[in-house]
């Protein structure tokens, strides 16, 4: 999963700070708001880190695929 050169330690770190940050909101959500804030709160945190978990696969992936340019004739709206 995680290779051991400088970028993977790079990201094992950074996902290990995200995850302490999630820790730390949710535990100050909970002294200071009620049940339902922190709920929705949890969930678009936990959405942010899935969609960041889902940009790094996404970026790690080869683009092997040519954009060609568009013929005179087509018209770009």
């Amino acid at each position: 999963m995680f290779e051991c050169t400088g970028n993977g330690m790079i990201e094992r770190v950074v996902f290990i700070l995200l995850s302490v940050a999630l820790v730390a909101s949710l535990g100050g959500f909970f002294l200071y708001v009620p049940i339902l804030p922190n709920l929705a709160v949890t969930f678009v945190i936990a959405g942010l880190c899935a969609m960041f978990w889902l940009g790094v696969r996404v970026g790690r992936q080869a683009q092997h695929g040519r954009i060609s340019p568009p013929a005179s004739g087509d018209v770009i709206s």
